[in-house]
């Protein structure tokens, strides 16, 4: 299963509401408002790095001023409270092999890094954090030369008591929390690294109860759990590379229906959802490939994806306001080192962007 870096079924309530209709356009709900999930003031957070130096956090305000250095890391993720920041550890520990924490959490006010995990035992990716910013799912890749996909796993950090409680073992594909409270979560798992390999999506609890599959067409992958729809790429194998678009089901009865339409050449993926506006009318995507990373903006309910520019600058996704107004951008930071990128914001429908780090990228909000 590549991925550029997802008989009757149980159901699953949303919160008591109705099942949306898929089969109709949902009436468009912008402007949209504010959930209300943060207690503080809305927070950026980055990664600075040249090709020489190691790997720096920072945080600061969500204009990029106050910026404050947490220390190292890579895959920097603010919690939606915005007083945490998870990053993974891997290259940057001292000495001639990996030691150390896999994962680290660093308050957004300075004390000290809270540590999880082995980098001697697996290299670990934060994926996303539950609503209310107590949990934190966690990809460990096994380190093992054999049998990587059996000891690799979906991992849930507790940050408030500190435990780990692991959901599932194999090679994860995208995870992504419910977003009405329950701390549900959603992921992709396949049981081997072979690209010929079943996956399918998942709901269990943050605690690893209650597994159940939501899809089983063996082809479902990179989910993204909004307010109503979990968004998810559904892959059509082709002899060169598999081809992604989006696809939307309503957990209630697991009914799907196709998002995008995008033209996907021989050498690249295609879309994969990131994040959806509080509403849900609005999400965020990225175009993937060989050498190709291209921000897109998608429609929900027209399903018209568009690319999105900054001048002629290499622009990626990195995050969009809970109004979906605002969408956070990194630029000509692909494929180079974090600090010749610069963190900006456009509009939704277009216009000029504003700079808010001139040297930075891997940017996540909670705005």
């Amino acid at each position: 299963m590549a991925l550029a870096l997802v008989a009757a079924l149980p159901a699953v309530s949303l919160a008591g509401k109705a099942a949306p209709d898929l089969s109709q356009p949902a009436p468009d709900p912008v402007p949209e408002s504010h959930p209300g999930l943060t207690s503080e003031p809305p927070r950026l957070a980055y990664l600075t790095e040249t090709a020489t130096g190691t790997s720096k956090v920072w945080i600061a305000a969500v204009n990029g001023s106050d910026a404050k250095l947490l220390g190292p890391g890579q895959q920097p993720l603010l919690a939606p409270n915005g007083r945490s920041v998870a990053v993974s550890l891997f290259g940057t520990a001292s000495g001639p092999q990996e030691h150390g924490p896999a994962i680290g959490v660093y308050p957004s006010s300075g004390a000290a890094i809270a540590d999880y995990l082995s980098l001697e035992a697996a290299t670990a990716t934060p994926l996303a954090w539950s609503p209310d910013s107590r949990y934190l799912a966690v990809y460990a890749q096994s380190n093992q030369t054999v049998g990587i996909a059996a000891a690799s796993s979906l991992d849930v950090i507790d940050t408030q008591t500190g435990t780990v409680a692991t959901i599932a073992h194999g090679v994860i594909y995208g995870a992504s929390f419910a977003r009405d409270g329950s701390d549900r979560l959603v992921y992709a798992l396949a049981h081997s690294l072979s690209a010929a390999a079943k996956t399918n999506l998942y709901v269990a609890e943050s605690d690893g109860a209650g597994v159940h599959p939501i899809t089983s067409d063996g082809r479902s992958l990179l989910p993204v759990w909004g307010p109503s729809y979990i968004a998810y790429d559904r892959e059509r194998q082709r002899r060169l590379s598999p081809e992604y678009q989006i696809w939307l089901a309503t957990p209630t009865d697991v009914r799907v229906r196709k998002l995008t339409h995008v033209r996907v050449g021989s050498l690249v993926q295609g879309l994969v959802p990131l994040a959806f506006s509080a509403a849900g009318s609005r999400l965020l995507a990225e175009f993937e490939g060989e050498d190709t990373s291209e921000a897109y903006a998608v429609d929900v309910t027209t399903g018209r994806a568009r690319a999105l520019h900054v001048g002629r600058q290499e622009v990626q996704s990195a995050g969009i306001s809970s109004d979906g107004s605002t969408l956070l951008l990194d630029t000509d930071s692909f494929e180079q080192a974090p600090s010749n990128g610069r963190i900006v914001t456009v509009p939704w429908g277009g216009g000029s962007p504003t700079v808010l780090v001139a040297h930075g990228a891997q940017a996540s909000w909670n705005d």
